[in-house]
């Protein structure tokens, strides 16, 4: 069975320009994924707008991919982006009470009286049930890893940096070695799903998918507003994933080996040999996959590719 290859790019604020978006057609891209973790459908219109006004013009029947929030943990948002340094302090505090301790908490009104120079950062409520001293805790796909200490209140952690970077809103994380339960589909996701028609959508790309009850729930979802014809990419970001891989290929159309996430899930140097047996099982099976994250990184800066990405 061959399957023809299809070249995705990212719909978003770099690239939805029409002259940009005819320029990447022009180059071989057959369609574009749209990430709905910091947005809903609604909210890009324009951007799609201008998708398929090109895409018409150049007679080309593109397809669109939505990438769900899914069974993911994210920070809040902040006011300003935060520049982390090695040994830095820092707060972590819960989303829920964070704006009501801000007034609130003698510690947040130091903090705010500049009396010390820490940065505090929103977190699921959820986290702190699990947060524990001495654990580390990873930013942003990894690239911010933090330290917990003691807990100074029941929903405030204090942290020291391991290693920075800069942090913006709505950036991922994840305790290592801590898996956190959460629900497939988030309201979020319910309503964009409604929405598919509407916007042409061709795939639902299902973040951290760890069985194939999270393939049949969002299966079910579909079905039950009439689009039984979308098709269905899983995302394998955990081992989870990777372990119960033989039984996801039944309720999905594609597997996405997603690097970033299961580069923080596993040790980087076994992630190529990950990669490549999801790779062989999926060949095996006749079913169709794609491999994301840093595919030519180094090309947004520099016109040639490493020897690496071109391996």
């Amino acid at each position: 069975m061959k399957h023809s290859l299809h070249l995705y790019g990212t719909l978003g604020p770099a690239c939805a320009t029409k002259e940009k978006i005819r320029t990447m057609f022009l180059s071989g891209m057959t369609g574009m994924r749209l990430n709905l973790s910091h947005s809903n459908l609604d909210d890009c219109k324009d951007w799609l707008q201008q998708y398929y006004e090109v895409s018409e013009r150049l007679h080309i029947v593109p397809e669109l991919l939505v990438d769900l929030q899914g069974p993911e943990l994210r920070i809040g948002t902040l006011d300003i982006p935060l520049s982390l340094s090695e040994n830095d302090l820092i707060f972590l505090v819960s989303e829920k009470s964070f704006d009501k301790r801000k007034e609130n908490s003698a510690i947040f009104s130091r903090i705010i009286a500049g009396e010390d120079e820490l940065s505090i950062i929103p977190c699921p409520d959820i986290l702190f049930s699990y947060f524990d001293e001495g654990q580390k805790v990873k930013l942003n796909d990894g690239k911010i890893v933090l330290e917990l200490s003691a807990p100074l209140e029941e929903d405030i952690f204090c942290a020291k940096v391991k290693k920075g970077g800069e942090l913006t809103s709505r950036k991922s994380i994840a305790i290592k070695d801590v898996t956190v339960p959460l629900p497939v589909l988030t309201e979020t996701d319910k309503q964009n799903l409604k929405l598919l028609r509407k916007y042409h959508v061709t795939g639902v790309m299902l973040p951290f998918v760890r069985n194939a009850d999270d393939l049949i729930t969002l299966r079910k979802e579909l079905c039950a507003d009439g689009m039984d014809y979308i098709r269905i990419f899983a995302k394998i970001e955990s081992l989870e994933g990777v372990e119960n891989l033989p039984s996801l290929l039944p309720f999905c159309d594609e597997i996405v080996i997603a690097r970033g996430d299961l580069g923080n899930a596993i040790p980087l140097p076994k992630l190529p040999a990950i990669q490549k047996r999801i790779a062989m099982t999926c060949l095996r099976a006749k079913k169709p996959f794609m491999v994301v994250t840093q595919m030519l990184a180094s090309m947004e800066q520099n016109p040639v590719p490493t020897r690496a990405e071109v391996t």
